[in-house]
């Protein structure tokens, strides 16, 4: 599977450092999956659905999720790559300062 990935917006406040759009296969995009930095390292966030249950907590299921570990690795990595790219690309621009 071909995965494409394409940094839309970096944080720097926060544990979210990037939100990202996918291609797979260049036939379906996926918007708002999340590169997170978590207590246990850095990992993808699939975009969710945020909801109510009937004792009033709230909850979060995936709209769209890997179905494999290969994929979700193959979908961090492409993610991942993406955003030190960027962040590569982002520190190596020149800044224009008006005096």
């Amino acid at each position: 599977m071909k995965i494409d990935a394409k940094i839309t917006k970096t944080l720097s406040i926060g544990n979210v450092k990037a939100i990202a759009d996918v291609t797979l296969d260049d036939s379906v995009v996926i918007h708002g999956v999340k590169l997170i930095d978590g207590k246990s390292g850095t990992f993808v966030s699939m975009p969710s659905d945020k909801w109510q249950d009937k004792d009033g907590n709230y909850k979060h299921t995936d709209i769209v999720h890997p179905t494999n570990a290969d994929t979700r690795s193959a979908l961090f990595h492409a993610v991942e790559n993406a955003y030190q790219t960027f962040s590569q690309t982002a520190a190596e621009a020149p800044t224009d300062i008006n005096m």
